[in-house]
């Protein structure tokens, strides 16, 4: 089994680049120009995207067959993302009712605690177009989108089995056309699909949809690829496009174009993209420090940095920033461990599975 170590390397990169985006929000004034470029790089998240539909169609293509399995499928990916999902979810709950009774002033913006969109944050459907903005884990959007192509897979499983990889391109090109049109339409509060969240479902499953079409020309390619700098030349030079301004299909093919490559090097030589053993608990926990990360910017910056340290140099304020990533890495790690894993497996147990051998896929 291929274990496609470079989208485990690619997608804690983008996590590193999204949570620095976040934390660059508190910079001092002079140094504002680093949360404008890396603005730029919002197509990133589209990497994350495109990478998950890639892996699940690759694990669940053929596993996914009739009521039963997409049940025990759905089953995997709710164990996936709901635990740690709802944890965070209570954090900033509490910070807000502390926030409501008067207990603090600080935590996060006031508007992130809209308590009409509980409902929508438990039943993890926030990002399906009923809310307009953001709240609460404001990155948690992701998380609900995710879960919306997961429980799509049939649509993208008939396409290919009714029409092959021809059938898989009609259904990115169909999709991707549907977010134009949702634009345009002015149903949602974005003029750029590129910018959607609080609808960022349809988003997320046009990105999966292409994972998918990836995942087949990946397979059945021939190129005798087998060196780790034609993908890594593809993914700079997607970094490059975004941050010079391209086009918005541009980045997205380029990113293709990266995970391909990527795919094709490491199925012609998969010990070519190795990497160190002992990073290797960091590199996995990418999805803990997308979700972690909001909490941990609450506390050491809404909190401590505006609070306390606010109006320092630029040096101490990245020497902090630097701090606070760490910070977020280890407690994603641990997280990990005896967070997620623990929770996800007595879930698995109770529907039946086995947790040593039926282990969560990280997808």
């Amino acid at each position: 089994m291929i274990r496609y170590r470079f989208f485990e390397i690619w997608r804690f990169l983008a996590a590193l680049l999204i949570m620095l985006y976040h934390f660059s929000h508190f910079a001092p004034p002079e140094t504002q120009w680093v949360k404008d470029d890396l603005e730029r790089l919002r197509p990133l998240l589209d990497l994350f995207f495109i990478i998950s539909g890639f892996l699940i169609f690759t694990r669940y293509e053929r596993e996914v067959k009739d009521v039963a399995t997409y049940l025990t499928y759905l089953g995997k990916r709710l164990a996936r993302l709901y635990p740690l999902h709802l944890f965070t979810l209570a954090y900033f709950v509490l910070v807000g009712l502390a926030v409501q009774v008067g207990w603090s002033n600080t935590g996060g913006n006031p508007d992130l605690f809209d308590w009409s969109a509980l409902p929508t944050q438990l039943l993890l459907v926030h990002a399906w177009g009923f809310e307009d903005r953001l709240s609460f884990n404001f990155v948690s959007w992701s998380l609900s989108a995710e879960w919306f192509a997961y429980l799509m897979l049939p649509v993208i499983l008939i396409a290919y089995r009714r029409a092959g990889l021809g059938g898989l391109g009609l259904l990115v090109l169909l999709s991707f056309a549907f977010l134009e049109a949702l634009v345009a339409s002015g149903v949602t509060p974005f003029r750029r699909w590129i910018d959607i969240d609080s609808w960022g479902a349809y988003r997320v499953f046009a990105d999966f949809a292409l994972g998918a079409f990836i995942s087949v020309l990946a397979a059945r390619s021939r190129l005798r690829i087998v060196s780790t700098l034609y993908p890594w030349i593809a993914v700079m030079a997607t970094c490059v496009s975004m941050l010079i301004g391209m086009t918005v299909y541009v980045n997205i093919a380029l990113i293709a174009l990266a995970i391909f490559l990527a795919a094709v090097t490491e199925k012609n030589r998969p010990a070519v993209c190795a990497y160190p053993l002992f990073l290797r608990p960091a590199a996995i926990v990418s999805f803990g420090v997308y979700l972690w990360h909001p909490v941990v910017e609450s506390l050491m910056f809404s909190l401590i940095w505006s609070r306390y340290l606010e109006g320092h140099s630029s040096g101490i304020f990245f020497g902090y920033v630097a701090v606070s990533m760490l910070i977020t890495i280890i407690i994603a790690m641990l997280s990990f461990r005896f967070l997620e894993n623990p929770v996800a497996g007595y879930f698995l147990s109770r529907l039946g599975g086995s947790r040593k051998n039926d282990r969560v896929p990280q997808g």
